[in-house]
């Protein structure tokens, strides 16, 4: 075989595995997770069921590729978002590319973040390295304003005296067996944060700001702007 039409049938199986993708999320969107059907994604795409299923064995392996696809764009955008000189700007684009992205992409983020799907468990050998890559990245971000001087010792010191001996070792053992070098007041902070603002995007994503704040982006921008000038100090 020539090698150029292995590119050409390398090509073609890149784009039936993106029309399989596209034609999965439409599937998603319209049935749920948990009503994704082979048979009616290789009906949209234009083929076998039996050609589909060489890409995809079964459902569970479809679902897996679009986690992890989702995972991973998603954390595309965070990264992009997070792409600053200044640490507290980076750490600010961040939670900003974290809530749009999700509310561009509520059936992805549902699918990702949501309630679990019955009788699927995700393989965490595919879909751990994408899950983590945004905690990771913002975890390198405060790690770089403890670096530089940037973390308010204030509340880091008043987050330190509220740490249980439970939750101190439970982060201490994470943060020995990932082989982080911050303190463990640096990892509670992180973690709060994470928390807070994951628990925002999925509250308006799935609707339940609606009632109170119709529209959430002020609130949204008022919580970030909150929580970070609680954490982060100016730079001088």
């Amino acid at each position: 075989m020539t090698t150029a039409s292995t590119g050409l049938r390398a090509r073609r199986r890149q784009e039936l595995l993106a029309a399989i993708r596209t034609a999965a999320l439409e599937e998603l969107r319209r049935s749920g997770a948990a009503g994704l059907s082979l048979r009616a994604v290789a009906r949209d795409v234009g083929i076998a069921v039996s050609a589909l299923y060489r890409y995809f064995p079964s459902r569970d392996e479809l679902l897996t590729d679009l986690i992890v696809a989702a995972f991973d764009e998603h954390a595309d955008a965070v990264e992009a978002g997070g792409a600053h000189d200044d640490v507290g700007e980076a750490l600010r684009g961040v939670w900003h590319a974290y809530r749009a992205w999700a509310l561009a992409h509520p059936a992805e983020f549902g699918l990702a973040y949501g309630t679990p799907v019955p009788g699927y468990l995700a393989p965490p050998e595919d879909t751990v390295r994408a899950g983590s890559r945004i905690g990771r990245f913002a975890l390198g971000l405060l790690t770089r304003a403890y670096t530089e001087g940037r973390l308010d010792p204030d509340t880091l010191h008043r987050r330190a005296a509220r740490l249980s001996p439970g939750t101190a070792e439970q982060l201490e053992t994470w943060s020995r067996r990932h082989e982080q070098r911050v303190p463990t007041e640096v990892l509670a902070v992180w973690l709060d944060l994470f928390v807070h603002l994951h628990g925002l995007v999925s509250m308006e994503v799935f609707g339940l700001l609606r009632p109170i704040t119709p529209d959430a982006a002020p609130y949204a921008a008022e919580v970030v702007d909150t929580e970070l000038a609680a954490l982060v100090r100016p730079r001088c």
